[in-house]
C-alpha cells in the first residue's frame, strides 16, 4: 500500500555507493535538504571518494560539509568511515563481504549505529535489511504491527518486522522510502489521522 501511494523510485539518489555512505553520516540529526548542499559541494570538489576524504584535513572537510550542521563531529565520522572503507578494499571489496560481516565492520566505525549501518547496507549495497528508524517504529506501533515495548527498541522492532515479512517479495528500499514519506505526510509526532488513507486499518485511530 505505502509503496503504491508514494514516489519511492530513486528516493535516495546517489551517483555511487560511497556517496550513499557519506549521505548516511551527514543526515544524522538534520534534514535531507541540508545534506544535499553538502554533497553538491563535495561533488564539485571531487571529494566523494574514500581516498580523498581520508586525505583531507579535518578543517577542510568541515568547511565542505558545513551546510549539514554538526560539521566537526561529522567530519571526524566521515574520515573514520573513509579509513574503514579503504581497509576493507573500498566499495568493491565491501560488496564481496557477507552481510553480517559487513554490518559488523560498519558498526565498528565510531558514529555509525545500527540505523546508519543498515541504511548503508540497504541503499549502497542492496542488502535486504529493514531499517527500523523512528518513522518506522512510530508507524508500526500505531498500526499495531509491533508492541509499544518493541517499538522502543531498534533491534526488537527489526526482528519483529523480519518475522512479519518472512517469505514476502518486496523491495526493502521501497518499503523504507514509503514509510518515511508516509511519516512525513501523515504519521509524524503529531499524526494527521483524519486525513490518512490508512486510518481504517490503524489501531490507534480505531481506538480513538
Amino acid at each position: 500500500m505505502l509503496i503504491r501511494e508514494y514516489p519511492v523510485e530513486q528516493w535516495w539518489p546517489a551517483s555511487s555507493p560511497f556517496e550513499v555512505m557519506v549521505g548516511a553520516i551527514l543526515v544524522q540529526n538534520t534534514r535531507w535538504w541540508n545534506v544535499t548542499a553538502a554533497i553538491e559541494t563535495l561533488s564539485k570538489g571531487r571529494c566523494l571518494t574514500a581516498q580523498v576524504i581520508q586525505a583531507l584535513s579535518t578543517d577542510s572537510l568541515q568547511t565542505l560539509i558545513r551546510s549539514a550542521g554538526c560539521q566537526s563531529v561529522k567530519a571526524r565520522r566521515l574520515k573514520a568511515l573513509a579509513a574503514r572503507v579503504r581497509q576493507l578494499g573500498d566499495v568493491s571489496g565491501m560488496a564481496l563481504m557477507e552481510t553480517s560481516a559487513l554490518r559488523d565492520a560498519l558498526l565498528s566505525v565510531k558514529g555509525v549505529g545500527a540505523e546508519t549501518a543498515d541504511a548503508i547496507l540497504c541503499f549502497a549495497f542492496d542488502r535486504p535489511l529493514f531499517i527500523a528508524d523512528q518513522y518506522a517504529r512510530r508507524w508500526l506501533q500505531r498500526m499495531g504491527f509491533v508492541s509499544v515495548k518493541e517499538s522502543q527498541n531498534y533491534t526488537a522492532t527489526q526482528r519483529r518486522v523480519n518475522q512479519l515479512l518472512l517469505g514476502k517479495r518486496f523491495s526493502h528500499r521501497d518499503l523504507h522510502a514509503g514509510i518515511v514519506l508516509h511519516g512525513q505526510a501523515f504519521c509524524g509526532r503529531s499524526p494527521q489521522c483524519s486525513e490518512c488513507f490508512l486510518r481504517k486499518s490503524c489501531k490507534r485511530y480505531i481506538k480513538q
